[in-house]
């Protein structure tokens, strides 16, 4: 990554992505690169094989690199794995002497009460996002800066993660040859590529179904207020159609793409599908039947996203 050139990767179960961005003169963006490889390596979002991780993670850059015809040095990583754990912290200061104007210092204090939790060994902060702030009885303040107070409270979301699975996930950045800049909970990088600002400010839930994991980050009041990760995603479905209909998961993987659909209302009624050779000769499914075996486990992880 250069002042010219943001480079994010997004290390999935199925897949890996990397995209080169580069940075115009108003301060927006044009994707000038981009490259996927086979996610060798990870299963349900966690490194199983550094190795293995790694090679697919240079695969998916040399792709992007001779897109843009510009080396890539270092990487902003996504991650979403089930070991990602959020929930919502505050904290509070006195303002003294009290009644003076609150200063960006003070700000700056409170939100480091907010951020002083006690956390297992094992796990480790990865985002500390600022939610609201509290004047004296006032809530739901965005900038407290320049007001008088005698107390000052902050609200953060607080996005944590199992150290060892995130020095793994460095460690195939690394092994790839190129540097880890920083690590990003998917879900929120995400919300900065789909949401507009009104969605955020009246609320949104934003929901990732990825291969091994889904992810997810609920909006209100201009920032998150919940998110986390769901250790079900694309590659259950797959098992289902392969399962249900008795063909090889190959079949199933691109059955799913090419045919399904997530609510059985929606499938042709007659509509009969032609299975590969490798499936049996001569062998037809039925696109509903298709559907039937599609929504109950998407509906599964939407009821999961739910809870």
């Amino acid at each position: 990554m250069t002042d010219q050139f943001i480079v994010s990767i997004d290390v999935g179960t199925t897949s890996m992505a990397v995209c080169i961005g580069e940075v115009r003169e108003d301060g927006g963006m044009k994707i000038v690169g981009a490259g996927r490889a086979p996610s060798d390596g990870i299963r349900k979002g966690v490194v199983v094989d550094i190795e293995e991780a790694a090679a697919a993670v240079r695969e998916a850059a040399g792709e992007a690199e001779r897109m843009a015809g510009a080396r890539i040095e270092g990487v902003c990583a996504g991650i979403a794995s089930p070991h990602i754990r959020c929930f919502n912290s505050r904290g509070v200061i006195p303002v003294e002497p009290t009644g003076r104007e609150v200063t960006r210092r003070d700000i700056d204090r409170v939100t480091a009460t907010a951020r002083d939790i006690t956390l297992p060994a094992d796990r480790e902060i990865l985002h500390a996002i600022p939610q609201d702030y509290m004047v004296d009885r006032q809530t739901g303040i965005a900038d407290p800066a320049g007001m008088s107070a005698a107390r000052l409270g902050a609200e953060l979301h607080i996005v944590t993660g199992l150290r060892q699975p995130v020095e793994h996930f460095t460690k195939v950045i690394e092994k790839a040859g190129y540097e880890l800049i920083n690590v990003v909970f998917d879900p929120l990088a995400a919300a900065e590529a789909v949401l507009r600002e009104a969605e955020r400010e009246a609320g949104c839930l934003l929901v990732d179904i990825g291969g091994g994991v889904t992810s997810f980050a609920l909006f209100h009041g201009g920032c998150a207020r919940a998110s986390g990760v769901i250790p079900a995603g694309g590659q259950n479905i797959t098992g289902d159609l392969a399962i249900g209909l008795r063909v090889p998961t190959a079949t199933a993987e691109a059955l799913k793409l090419e045919r399904g659909v997530a609510l059985a209302s929606m499938a042709p009624a007659e509509e009969e599908i032609e299975l590969p050779p490798e499936a049996g000769s001569g062998m037809t499914v039925r696109t509903q039947i298709v559907a039937a075996i599609v929504e109950p486990r998407c509906e599964e992880i939407f009821d999961m996203v739910k809870e």
